[in-house]
């Protein structure tokens, strides 16, 4: 998911019980604070006879929400009756504000989630769910098949919450500069990353063959340049047990460890996404693991022609991609304007509003067409995703955004513990081992409770 962060880095709280919620507010004051921004809320209508919805946005880089104020721009340009309220909610803050606006009955019409607040959101029933409305609008055969996919896999009870207006996708840098220079082709497999890795590693100067993620936000291209070398192409067994614990899954496991302090700086022990995009463009690293949305800040750093980009390789059983994190917007369930509110949503996955909202931020679009123009073909981190979504026989593995515990699990409890994993004082196979029982236990709770 630029920041640029991956929308998975940026992950609010859990939703709490009405109560709760109310407790929470009623202690930080934020039902107060909340009084203005919802106050037109619910049934606001707009001058001159016009309907004015409302909007909370909850990520509210600057750039970001320039952006989007026009996009907003763009739409009520085309829709004269209707008028759109924009409020940013503040990074840390924006769920709690939302489970307050919930628990209160103020909700907005409209809202920019993550994937990962869906299974929460969904649990109280606070979206619209989109199926319906997305089929009648015929708008489906337009949108990728693969971010429907995606975005379904991201909710609770398989259905559209959110609309696949953009998605990110995860590739592998590399300096094609150095690669010619060393006489090495672009990396096609596994065994020429590792190759390449080793050659143009020169620890001495400060060059390294690869920059490895070990601090906040690892999870993601932990799970890039793992799940796809073992060939795994799901988290979970059939009997609701974690593969993380999986014999390839654990060999994957160690040989991506094995790159530390090696064939990487050990100051990656504590690299997060802003080190990582600095270590490659300062000339630190060969290769780089994150998704499309880091593409414009290689580029500006080293110019298009020294960086390259490739989909993670095929491994054993074939080809293995990491899912597509979509990112687009929702609509609250008490919205009472929702016919209005479905009209701004389908402008966002139209070739007018889906175009220019991608093409801004830096994501693969939903729409098809969208998807041939040629700000897209020209972008080699996005041609190098479309390419290998497309191959025959591509299998995708989707993160289960939609258990409760995925996200304290993945960033918060086992970050430390990957420490030690890379400083040498865990073995993978325990760190591993004990990662699977906790999400075997987060997705068994959840099975029993969704029957």
């Amino acid at each position: 998911m630029t920041r640029q962060h991956h929308p998975a880095e940026v992950l609010g709280p859990y939703a709490l019980s009405r109560r709760g919620f109310i407790r929470t507010a009623a202690r930080a004051g934020v039902a107060m604070g909340l009084a203005s921004a919802v106050s037109a809320c619910g049934g606001s209508g707009g001058g001159s006879g016009g309907i004015t919805l409302q909007l909370w946005d909850t990520d509210t880089r600057p750039e970001r929400t320039a952006n989007l104020k026009k996009l907003i721009s763009m739409f009520e340009a085309k829709n004269p009756g209707i008028r759109i309220n924009y409020l940013g909610l503040p990074t840390d803050q924006y769920m709690q504000k939302i489970n307050t606006a919930i628990a209160t009955r103020s909700t907005p019409d409209l809202l920019t989630p993550k994937a990962s607040d869906l299974a929460a959101l969904v649990a109280q029933n606070a979206l619209a769910p989109l199926d319906e409305r997305v089929q009648k609008a015929g708008l489906e055969q337009h949108i990728s098949e693969q971010m429907l996919k995606s975005t379904r896999a991201a909710a609770p009870d398989g259905k559209l919450y959110l609309t696949p207006t953009t998605s990110l996708a995860d590739v592998i840098y590399y300096r094609a500069d150095w690669f010619q220079e060393a006489g090495l082709k672009p990396p096609a497999t596994w065994a020429d990353f590792d190759a390449a890795a080793s050659r143009l590693t020169n620890a001495s100067s400060g060059r390294f063959g690869y920059t490895l993620r070990g601090g906040n936000g690892f999870f993601s291209q932990f799970v890039q340049m793992v799940y796809p070398r073992a060939g795994v192409s799901t988290f979970f067994r059939e009997d609701g047990s974690s593969t993380l614990d999986d014999p390839a899954v654990i060999a994957a496991c160690e040989k991506y460890v094995a790159l530390f302090g090696k064939q990487t700086a050990r100051s990656d022990l504590t690299a997060d996404f802003k080190t990582m995009v600095a270590q490659f463009g300062n000339g630190g690293a060969a290769m780089l693991s994150h998704s499309i949305g880091s593409y414009p800040n290689h580029v500006a750093a080293l110019g298009a022609e020294k960086v390259g980009a490739v989909a993670p390789f095929p491994g054993p059983d074939g080809q293995v991609l990491t899912g597509w994190m979509t990112t687009g917007f929702a609509m609250f369930q008490a919205s009472e304007h929702q016919e209005e509110a479905w009209k701004f949503l389908a402008y966002t996955m139209e070739p007018e509003g889906n175009s220019f909202w991608a093409q801004k931020s830096g994501y693969l679009p939903g729409n098809k067409t969208v998807a041939k123009e040629r700000w897209v073909t020209e972008n080699a981190a996005m041609k190098a995703a479309l390419d290998a979504a497309a191959k025959p026989g591509v299998v995708t593995l989707e993160q289960p955004y939609y258990l409760p515990e995925f996200t304290s699990i993945t960033v918060t409890d086992l970050l430390p513990e990957w420490q030690k994993v890379l400083q040498g004082s865990l073995t993978s196979r325990d760190f591993l081992t004990a990662a699977a029982t906790a999400l075997t236990t987060a997705k068994r709770k959840y099975d029993k409770e969704h029957g």
